[in-house]
């Protein structure tokens, strides 16, 4: 994905973290959480001694990157990459000068479908990250967005798996993907203060209305992409609310449904693993 690939060291341990709007959190290899608001060098440097020698692979998290789908523009490959910042100038906010982007493809398109999944974020906040990350004296790996690290956390499965996401104030999204690969990705309306709806809130009509929107992406998965039903949904929720819908779909929905965020390991834990699953060889350039 937008790489920043710079310096390599084959003893530096290879590390995942998040990158957020107001800071970054970094999974050091004990297993911890590291946070840190802000970007003062004095918190990068001791961040370095907590963390040892390491390379460091991000996850972009929403509103820090957008995704686009666009026909893929009638060029030669070699020219792709120069022409897709105007194939999508004018659905982002950025002036043409600031768009750092890469591109993917769905694993499974619809036929007569050929389109590119263009991501796009800022030059300006990407630069920022590196710079903090080198003066700390980290070496640079792969940036990546959620979805593409979150589908490495599904379950090995001949059928597709489901996962759901959600992070404060962002929208609740949902990925299907099979064998480390991306088969569709949305997000589902009404969901944006999942973190704080209820139990009451949840079970009064709202489990209903996701039901509703799950079997839509599972109908499109079948008639359009031509797929076999999913095998399971993956829950990574803030955990009030994960241990709700668990329940809730469980006794609705005819698949084993798995929770993965604990105490322990809240959903920014499981973004920076998924962070540093990332392989080199699996970003389109």
């Amino acid at each position: 994905m937008l790489s920043w690939l710079t310096r390599k060291s084959a003893s530096a341990s290879l590390l995942g973290g998040a990158v957020r709007d107001d800071g970054i959190c970094l999974l050091t290899r004990k297993g911890e959480l590291v946070q840190m608001d802000g970007w003062r060098r004095s918190e990068w440097a001791e961040l370095a001694k907590k963390a040892g020698p390491a390379r460091l692979q991000w996850v972009l998290t929403d509103p820090l990157y957008q995704i686009h789908a666009v026909d893929r523009p009638k060029v030669e490959e070699s020219e792709l990459a120069a022409a897709l910042p105007f194939a999508v100038k004018d659905l982002v906010n950025l002036p043409i000068e600031r768009i750092h982007l890469d591109y993917f493809q769905l694993a499974v398109q619809p036929s007569g479908s050929d389109k590119l999944q263009v991501v796009v974020a800022d030059k300006q906040h990407l630069a920022r990250l590196a710079k903090a990350q080198d003066d700390a004296g980290f070496n640079a790996g792969l940036i990546t967005i959620e979805e593409l690290a979150l589908v490495n956390l599904l379950p090995v499965h001949a059928r597709p798996q489901m996962l759901l996401w959600h992070r404060p104030n962002q929208p609740l999204k949902l990925l299907i993907g099979t064998e480390g690969q991306l088969l569709l990705s949305r997000h589902i309306r009404g969901f944006n203060q999942l973190d704080l709806l209820s139990e009451s809130e949840l079970e009064q009509g709202l489990v209903d209305a996701l039901i509703l929107e799950l079997q839509r992406s599972i109908d499109y998965l079948d008639r359009q992409l031509h797929q076999p039903a999913i095998a399971g949904i993956t829950l990574v929720l803030p955990l009030p609310q994960q241990q709700i819908l668990h329940r809730l779909l469980e006794s609705q929905l005819e698949v084993p449904i798995f929770a993965m965020t604990t105490d322990e390991h809240p959903v920014d834990h499981w973004l920076a693993h998924g962070a540093a699953l990332e392989r080199a060889d699996e970003a389109s350039s």
